[in-house]
């Protein structure tokens, strides 16, 4: 098909667009954020919506606009951050989900882009199950999509340093690959490597302040050796797993089948299931 960005269509092209992708829409989900002193606060949102632009060139759907918020409370001590009280960001995807749906598109699709927002996307999916509601909702977690490649053989004998993630190696280079012009590898600081301010707790233990304990500066990783090829490797692997989702959604018949024999058991549970 043609468009996919939900903004760039007409009313009628959008109507057409909804039944050529099967009612599938991607949301690519950034956040406003420090990344060291080298990468710019909208890195996650540049990174994600370029990969879900990829995405869909490969598996058409419904590009929403990206949502620049997520649950990003632990960034609140740097400047630039842009932190929603999270009951305003649940009502917010809450409510938009509600009319993505009212406007035909039933398997609506959150792409994660950021960290932070990996447990609260996963749990506000599974309160998808609280009452009946016109789509099913899937989540593509930043790891799942991101993983794959960054393990592979190949980047690994690119890489370079030694611990890579907040703002490092990897991120770097994937914003060099999209907005070279912002990033500023001298204004780079020390390499972020973690404190271990929690190190006397059992590692069982998770509590809110355990990033900044480690990461007070927001930047965990050394993106010395960041370059734009580099970016340029990681990005088509990142979009090609994203496609690969988009088409088993578009081809998931079962996910509807049993919410929908989930509920009706959810209102007569004494009947079983």
């Amino acid at each position: 098909m043609g468009k996919c960005r939900w903004l760039e269509l007409t009313t009628p092209e959008f109507v057409e667009a909804v039944g050529a992708v099967c009612g599938v829409c991607l949301v690519p989900v950034g956040v406003i954020e420090k990344h060291g002193d080298h990468l710019p606060l909208g890195t996650d949102s540049l990174v994600v919506e370029q990969v879900a632009e990829d995405a869909v060139a490969e598996e058409p759907a419904l590009l929403f606009p990206t949502l620049h918020f997520s649950q990003i409370a632990e960034a609140r001590h740097v400047a630039g951050t842009i932190a929603l009280r999270h009951e305003v960001y649940w009502n917010l995807l809450d409510n938009l989900c509600d009319e993505i749906a009212r406007n035909g598109c039933r398997r609506i699709v959150l792409l994660n882009g950021h960290g932070g927002n990996e447990g609260f996307l996963s749990y506000f999916a599974m309160t998808r199950l609280e009452r009946i509601r016109p789509y099913s909702l899937y989540v593509i977690r930043l790891g799942d999509y991101m993983q794959p490649a960054l393990a592979s053989p190949e980047w690994q004998a690119q890489m370079q340093s030694a611990f890579d993630h907040h703002g490092g190696e990897a991120e770097t280079s994937s914003v060099m690959a999209v907005r070279p012009e912002l990033v500023n590898l001298a204004a780079r600081s020390v390499p972020g490597l973690p404190r271990g301010s929690l190190a006397h707790l059992p590692r069982v233990l998770v509590n809110g302040i355990w990033w900044y304990a480690d990461y007070p500066r927001h930047y965990a990783g050394d993106a010395a050796a960041a370059t734009r090829e580099k970016g340029q490797f990681l990005l088509p692997r990142w979009a090609a797993a994203v496609a690969a989702v988009l088409r088993a959604v578009k081809a998931d018949e079962v996910t509807a089948r049993l919410e929908a024999e989930f509920f009706k058991a959810a209102a007569d549970p004494l009947a079983g299931p």
